[in-house]
């Protein structure tokens, strides 16, 4: 493969990635519940670690970590068994160690355990690229399919269980959600993913006026900021996660400036 292919399929990656990264973002900062995408994408790379260090494939892996850490995060935000903050401090510090505690115990060379922590661009292949476009069109397939229903659960989560079976399709959100994070986990980075889930949201939702303009803007700022991030990260040399969070961060404050 020539470098013009592979240069090409880091940009798609990125624009796609980035775009259904920023659309989901949006759901998950409108109904509130940001952490969602912290607890998922860290499980996530616990996941994967522990694939990687066990010889399993680490993309099922990745995924398997990703829907027990949303699950049980929204488990404990919905029955308020425990405070929110601390359901939060204990999964993120339980993810953490997991995902460290496998890093540890991995022998011979650390880089691919590494590249799961920071991303890199190196991940990005015809694969994960398929991946990423399948992964992205489900999300867009389940947001028109669930159009009306979605939109209740973005103004009130309890209204919403009043008219129809809420806990069942937010638990297809969930899944869907977990597999849009383990997607971007390698070329984005376990430590950084949460930010360009988050941040386009914040910024489209500070600057749109309608639902459908929140949905572009978010999907438009994701994929800026991950196009942003890898073009940076290619041209310095640097890690593309860092990259990716710090343009995403400037499209947020330029978002505020803005609308100040």
């Amino acid at each position: 493969m020539s470098f013009l292919d592979v240069f090409g399929l880091i940009l798609v990656a990125a624009l796609v990635g980035g775009g259904s990264a920023g659309l989901l973002g949006v759901f998950v900062v409108g109904m509130r519940m940001p952490f969602l995408a912290v607890g998922a994408a860290h499980f996530a790379l616990a996941g994967a670690v522990f694939g990687e260090v066990t010889g399993l494939p680490h993309q099922p892996c990745a995924f398997a970590g990703a829907v027990i850490g949303a699950g049980a995060l929204a488990g404990a935000l919905r029955r308020r068994t425990l405070d929110p903050n601390l359901a939060i401090g204990v999964l993120f510090s339980l993810s953490m160690g997991l995902a460290f505690l496998g890093i540890g115990l991995a022998e011979g060379p650390r880089s691919s355990l590494l590249g799961l922590l920071w991303g890199s661009l190196l991940f990005v292949n015809t694969e994960q690229l398929a991946l990423i476009v399948v992964c992205a069109l489900g999300l867009v397939v389940f947001v028109i399919a669930f159009d009306a229903r979605l939109r209740a659960m973005l103004f009130s989560r309890e209204l919403a269980a009043a008219l129809f079976n809420e806990g069942l399709l937010f638990g297809l959100f969930l899944v869907i959600a977990s597999a849009v994070i383990t997607v971007n986990l390698e070329t984005v980075g376990g430590l950084m993913l949460y930010s360009l889930i988050s941040n386009p949201a914040v910024a489209a939702l500070r600057v749109a006026r309608s639902y459908r303009s929140a949905l572009m803007l978010g999907s438009a700022f994701g994929s800026l900021s991950a196009l942003g991030g890898f073009l940076i990260a290619y041209w310095f040399d640097l890690p593309a996660g860092a990259c990716i969070v710090l343009v995403s961060s400037a499209v947020v404050g330029v978002a505020v400036w803005r609308c100040r």
